[in-house]
């Protein structure tokens, strides 16, 4: 049995160092890609200031026959035109959408000075070489070996010394006494799958004693006939019985002696005698209910990293770095597709005097309800994000110039409306917000300029007197003459939703 504990500990030990193996081995390339990717772009931004555009493709040419690693290469223009190229690059690059830096495909931006004249375009081999990929990988064969290896030899002893027990009319104390020192739980059933024997670990899991358990069907002690949250539909033993075969690290659920619902994977191995006819079966129990219970919680401390690393601690919103992330991908997606994207700039007017006058609690306290108000005020599918300050910035997938307009007066109303009445202790001083829309068909050609043309139509609504909504023409900004039509039909049903939804959220 020490032989056995040996080379299973040998076992994990050589697999820990062919994981770290390969992982550094993915790591490496992966880093000298990003970095010779770097080196070749400042490369062409040489060549970029000479204005030679031939010398660039000749280059490209040269670089994609001389290293079999790039499959293709290209420089496209800030103006969106490709140089020529080799490997017909138009008809290989296939750039996954929304992503900027893969391991396969990578962006390297080439400047001029300050200015950015375009982008090297690298496609390289595929690491992972498709779903078989694996299959060629040195690392993957060697812990292969290293672990048919040992099992082979496991299996053999195990068959050995438990065929043993089965021929022996003495009970196998000696046999029993070896199973008694491991923590896992051994079980032998016979061709019943009642139990012939136990070791001490099954014995405490289930509260019995040894003599106790004998006779006893191993399925009575999982009655809630669980697969980690799935109906069996046939024991794991059942199974290596009938079919005369292994069944290794299966998931299954018992009930302990306290109630607690524990996990464990269960090995099964059967019994064959020397005609070959099945006698029994060999269960082994791990458990593994504190490995789940710790891979639960670190998913559920990731998941709240992920939510801290990506809100505003204040108002629960998007942050800054969140935010322009997000606008950068609804921005890429929506062009591509030929679809639409409002953008709303918003500002609390006047927000300095609650700081100034009433001091920061309350002014906390204004950001905390008018975040508040315009999360629950907008679409589930709509983002809002902190822009800085008080400034706020909500994005609108699929909503045009008049669409974005008629929800930032909704939102406008809902302020003015439900905010005073939340916070009770602005005295005689009114919350009230400006607002400026604008959104991708009117020219932005990049997301920074769509945010930029609703932080102007914001500007001239607070040059016009706060408290009201700007819009971003072709012509420029526009106040007070917005999509009147529209706004009549729906601003007196905007008030009173407002209204009844401030009676229910007042504090």
């Amino acid at each position: 049995m020490l032989g056995i504990n040996f080379v299973m500990s040998t076992v994990l030990f050589l697999s820990a160092l062919t994981v770290i193996f390969i992982t550094n081995q993915t790591a490496t390339i992966l880093e000298y890609r990003h970095k010779y990717s770097e080196a070749l772009a400042v490369h062409y931004a040489i060549l970029s200031e000479n204005g030679d555009r031939r010398a660039i493709q000749e280059a490209l040419d040269s670089l994609v026959q001389r290293n079999e690693d790039i499959v293709s290469a290209t420089v496209k223009l800030a103006n969106g035109k490709i140089l020529p190229h080799a490997n017909q690059i138009q008809e290989v690059w296939q750039h996954p959408k929304g992503a900027s830096l893969t391991a396969n495909y990578i962006h390297v931006p080439i400047f001029h000075g300050a200015e950015r004249w375009g982008n090297l375009q690298l496609q390289f081999l595929s690491l992972d070489g498709g779903w078989l990929g694996w299959l060629n990988d040195q690392g993957v064969w060697i812990l292969g070996l290293v672990v048919g290896l040992v099992f082979l030899g496991y299996f053999l002893q195990m068959k050995q010394a438990l065929r043993q027990i089965f021929h022996s009319t003495a009970e196998p104390l000696g046999v029993n006494a070896s199973f008694d020192v491991l923590i896992e739980s051994i079980v032998f059933l016979n061709k019943e799958t009642r139990i012939i024997s136990a070791n001490l670990a099954f014995g405490h899991l289930v509260g019995k004693d040894s003599t106790e358990l004998r006779g006893k069907r191993l399925g009575d002690f999982f009655g809630m006939s669980l697969s980690w949250g799935s109906p069996l539909t046939q024991l794991p033993w059942v199974t290596a019985l009938k079919g005369r075969c292994l069944v290794l690290d299966f998931p299954i659920t018992l009930l302990d002696t306290f109630g607690k619902l524990l996990k464990f994977r269960a090995n099964c191995i059967p019994l064959l005698n020397m005609q070959e006819e099945v006698m029994g079966v060999v269960v082994s129990l791990n458990n593994v209910t504190m490995l789940a219970e710790t891979i639960c919680a670190l998913e559920s401390s990731k998941a709240e990293l992920e939510c801290l690393a990506m809100r505003d601690s204040l108002t629960g919103c998007l942050n800054r770095r969140a935010l322009f992330k997000t606008l950068e991908d609804l921005y890429n997606f929506s062009s591509s597709e030929g679809r639409e994207l409002g953008c709303i700039m918003i500002d609390i007017d006047h927000f300095k005097s609650f700081n100034d006058r009433l001091g920061h609690a309350v002014g906390d306290r204004v950001l905390e309800v008018v975040a508040k108000i315009l999360s629950s005020t907008i679409r589930p599918t709509d983002f809002i994000g902190r822009y800085g300050g008080e400034e706020f910035c909500v994005l609108l997938p699929e909503q045009d110039i008049e669409e974005t307009t008629v929800v930032a007066e909704r939102l406008r109303q809902a302020i003015e409306v439900q905010a005073n009445q939340m916070v009770r202790t602005t005295g005689k001083a009114r919350i009230t917000m400006s607002f400026g829309t604008s959104c991708l068909s009117l020219g932005a050609t990049h997301s920074l300029e769509l945010v930029d043309q609703a932080d102007k139509a914001l500007y001239a609504a607070k040059q016009a007197g706060r408290n009201q909504v700007g819009q971003w023409t072709r012509e420029g900004p526009l106040v007070g003459q917005l999509i009147e039509l529209e706004l009549m039909g729906v601003s007196d049903k905007l008030r009173e939703d407002t209204e009844t939804s401030c009676a229910n959220s007042s504090v």
